[in-house]
């Protein structure tokens, strides 16, 4: 099912639950702490939500000849999938870590309609193009909170300095590392005809963060040989509950 709204009777379980405490068959350590608006309007309301993916509900938006998909995945479902037998999840970590040991994980696709292809850079010292903001501000005339999406190498080097580069750690960067989105661009870029799809991580929210937007921008390939790329930001609003975030279960090996 694919629609603009989050679906009248999965928003209403969801308001009811937070209502009662969630003391109901679904606890708060079941939800997830990041979740779709209840509706986009206004400048997102060519935001489809998907309420059928699982563990969470998949957001998709298309605009100038791109079409991106995002699903974000709590750290408990990251959990079941990959911390698993003699390997520890790449994604791993403890909710008593700092905050920049932490990450909050997407799982994101891209794809296109052009004849030439679209470019994406995940990191560029000039310019965000892909990165996390809120809506927290110490004064109104500064800016936001913003996280960084995490190379696999950063996010090997927080695993090293927070847990060690184990056995068991070792493979879960080897079983991820072919699932990276990072992993599957191909020169920073999305060929023609091509889904470019993966895992990718980020610098984790703050926990007093209430609204946040998911920002990924491409390059979209000029008509002519003599045109500039040009740069499109797509934008995906959450919500961001810090009760739910606070009850979420331990790490877990399945």
């Amino acid at each position: 099912m694919r629609r603009h709204v989050l679906g009248g009777s999965v928003a209403l379980a969801v308001a009811g639950l937070l209502a009662v405490g969630c003391t109901s068959s679904a606890p708060l350590s079941r939800l997830s702490p990041i979740q779709p608006l209840g509706t986009y309007e206004g400048e997102d309301a060519d935001i489809i939500v998907d309420i059928e993916t699982t563990p969470e509900p998949t957001l998709e938006l298309t605009r100038d000849g791109v079409t991106i998909r995002v699903q974000y995945w709590r750290k408990a479902d990251l959990d079941r999938k990959f911390n698993r037998g003699a390997e520890t999840s790449a994604f791993y970590y403890e909710p008593s870590w700092a905050q920049g040991s932490r990450v909050d994980v997407w799982h994101v696709g891209v794809s296109h309609t052009y004849d030439k292809p679209v470019r994406l850079k995940l990191i560029d010292i000039n310019d965000a193009y892909v990165f996390i903001e809120d809506n927290q501000r110490m004064r109104a005339d500064m800016d936001p909170n913003y996280y960084y999406a995490m190379t696999e190498v950063e996010n090997k080097g927080r695993l090293q300095n927070k847990k060690g580069l184990h056995l068991d750690t070792k493979n879960g960067l080897a079983t991820i590392r072919p699932l990276l989105f990072e992993r599957n661009l191909i020169n920073k870029e999305v060929p023609v005809g091509a889904t470019i799809e993966g895992y990718l991580p980020f610098q984790a929210v703050k926990p007093n963060a209430k609204e946040i937007w998911l920002h990924i921008a491409v390059e979209t390939p000029p008509d002519s040989d003599i045109g500039r790329y040009q740069k499109v930001d797509f934008a995906f609003p959450y919500v961001f509950d810090r009760t739910i975030y606070e009850a979420q279960p331990a790490s877990v090996r399945h």
